[in-house]
Order: C-alpha cells, then structure tokens, then sequence
C-alpha cells in the first residue's frame, strides 16, 4: 500500500519523489508536461484527460494516436490513471491534447436488435460482442421482456438497461474500462480497502459535498473510482477522482460511506 508521508533513517528521501508517465504512441513525454487533467467518474460515460506540453511539437501528436498515463512514486509501482487515445490536438504557444478513453468506441458503433425475454447481463455481452474489449460482468438474472433498440449507440443500449434495473429494483448498476476490460455491476462494498487515508498523515483536506458524499484531496495515491478506501477508519467508495499534476501531484475524491457493509 502506498503511503507517501511515511518515511523512516532507511528509507532514501527519492523514493518520496512523485513520479508522472505520459505514453502518447507508446513513447514518453512526461519531461515536456506542464499540466495534466484526468476525470474520472464511475457515472460518467467516459474519462477524460488533458496534458498542456511545454517545448513540444504537437505535428508529431495526431487525432487517434494511443495515450496512456500512470503515476505514482519513485521506487513502487506505478497505478495507471488513463488509457485511451487523442480526441484533439492544439497548439497555442504550448500543445494542448485532450484525450478520451475506449469509452469512445461504444458510442461509435450502432446496433439495430430487439431483445426479448433477455437477463440485464445477456443483453449487456450481446451489445458487448466484437468490441474487443474483456468482459468482467456481474451476472444479473433480472429479465427484459422486451427492449428494442433501432438505430442506437452500444452505450445508449447499455444506458437503458441500468435505468430499467434502477427503476425496477432500486439497485444502481455501473460501468467502466478498465485496462482494456468492460466492468459492469452493482458497487463492490465488500472489497478490501485499496489505501487508508489518515488525518496528518496523508490527508489535505476533508470536506462534505451537496450531494452528501465526502471531497477528499490529497497527494498522488494509488485510487481509482470503485474501489473502497478507509478514512480515519471509516469506509468510503469511491465514485469520482480527479488527478491533477503541476509541479508534483494532487488528487481528489469524491466518496460515499460504505453504509450498508
């Protein structure tokens, strides 16, 4: 577990270094990065990242080329935080690429098929198929009696399932991808925490939000949304994550408490 705060007369001061790594076409840019944006959200249908590169040529970045980001510190494994490709490409004294994730990809292909009598998870492999993507589904034997689809994208296919599981069962079913999978399922409470956060040890600031969940920053740590964390030893999911990196790291979270586990 990486704890960044932590430190002891063994432990070389480099391995506390805060360390970036932007791949665009598989080749490293992370020295020219000025300023990276990545968005993401487990209710959103796609995460998003924006890197601001300083004495770069942006003719050699193209609209499609792969881009991938991980960060971490010096000494450990780094936690990939993005992957997906450039949507766009700008150069205003500095390149500005802005990326999307394979996210993209469902809402490129349409489909045209009625479903009959199909389970949630069924419909959701049918959609699914020939996207390239692993599958890792929670198998939900809820059927549909009848979902027709005419001429609708695979992510607005997979949009009605859940509204229709939400409606009928008041449970709320999410997606992601994640390292080239296709995550879908009812949140994971049960799981183990990934990081446990502590007051004066790793945690910045901890504030309530409108919306009843708790916005926590810190420094650059190894969480993603969906997965469940302990705060002063309280349990939290986590929904949305911000990684913000200026000069060294910044992260956000937005989490719920694990009321129910």
């Amino acid at each position: 577990m990486l704890q960044p705060f932590r430190s002891n007369s063994t432990t070389s001061t480099a391995f506390l270094n805060p360390v970036l790594e932007v791949l665009i076409k598989g080749q490293p840019v992370g020295r020219s990065v000025s300023h990276l944006a990545v968005t993401s959200n487990r209710r959103s249908p796609a995460d998003t990242c924006v890197v601001i590169l300083a004495g770069a040529d942006g003719k050699t970045i193209a609209r499609g080329d792969s881009l991938r980001v991980r960060w971490g510190y010096a000494g450990s494994d780094l936690t990939e935080i993005f992957r997906g490709f450039v949507r766009e490409v700008g150069v205003t004294g500095q390149v500005v690429v802005r990326g999307i994730d394979y996210g993209a990809i469902l809402n490129a292909r349409r489909v045209t098929v009625t479903f009959e009598d199909e389970t949630a998870t069924g419909i959701a492999k049918a959609l699914l198929a020939g996207t390239g993507l692993g599958l890792e589904l929670e198998e939900c034997d809820v059927v549909i009696d009848r979902l027709p689809l005419f001429d609708w994208t695979i992510r607005e296919g997979l949009e009605a399932v859940k509204e229709f599981l939400l409606r009928e069962t008041g449970e709320e079913f999410g997606d992601y991808i994640r390292e080239g999978a296709f995550h879908w399922g009812r949140k994971d409470l049960a799981q183990l925490p990934v990081h446990e956060f502590r007051s004066g040890v790793d945690l910045i600031s901890l504030e309530p939000t409108p919306e009843g969940l708790k916005l926590l920053e810190t420094l650059v740590v190894p969480v993603r949304h969906s997965e469940v964390v302990t705060i002063d030893g309280d349990l939290f999911f986590v929904l949305k994550a911000d990684y913000l990196w200026d000069s060294g790291g910044r992260t956000r979270l937005w989490c719920e408490p694990c009321s129910s586990r």
